[in-house]
């Protein structure tokens, strides 16, 4: 009677404790962003094509409404926890040792010149680079991969910082002239918390 059903009634709530681990340890939240460029309207006092665009010291943010950027737990945009796609904050929504992070990108490379560049990206926790080991270094022609684990407490913030970056470089010729090469810009960034 009464022991084998206080088993059973342990039992369950063994197993129900265990899926719901297992649900929230496989909560996962993704942001794309297909490049990073600027939203610049060229200006009409012919002065445009001689200003480098940078794109740097600001928090990398993700496409809204994109099959590759995900929440498996909210609506994003209505979450105070997980990662806000507009402004490229991740919350996190428990306390937890051992966040997996992982962020990829690339370079473009201009077709028409043998310039070269780079970009740095790096994960802050609340705001603050706590180890070398969040610095990723994206060279052209290459796919910059960094993968890393996070401790973080319920409320701790993630977020990838652009560090350099430019999406022109310019050429500066005899008489004055200037060449102006676009399509330095960082693509193909994804940044997942697991």
């Amino acid at each position: 009677g009464e022991p084998a059903s206080r088993r059973e009634n342990m039992e369950l709530k063994l197993l129900i404790l265990i899926i719901l681990q297992f649900g929230i340890s496989t909560q996962h939240w993704c942001g794309y962003q297909p490049r990073w460029q600027s939203r610049q309207v060229e200006s009409y006092d012919y002065n445009y094509e001689s200003e480098e665009i940078i794109l740097q010291d600001t928090t990398l943010t993700y496409m809204v409404n994109d099959r590759l950027s995900s929440d498996s737990s909210t609506d994003s945009k209505d979450s105070s926890t997980g990662l806000n796609l507009q402004t490229g904050i991740f919350t996190a929504p428990i306390k937890k040792d051992g966040y997996l992070v992982t962020l990829t990108a690339q370079l473009v490379s201009p077709r028409q010149t043998e310039m070269f560049s780079y970009a740095q990206l790096f994960i802050l926790k609340n705001g603050n680079l706590e180890s070398l080991q969040n610095y990723l270094l994206v060279e052209m022609g290459k796919v910059g991969d960094l993968r890393v684990e996070v401790n973080m407490d319920k409320g701790d913030t993630l977020q990838v910082f652009v560090g350099h970056h430019v999406e022109s470089k310019n050429i500066y010729g005899g008489s004055g002239t200037i060449q102006r090469y676009d399509g330095f810009n960082l693509e193909s960034v994804r940044f997942c918390i697991f």
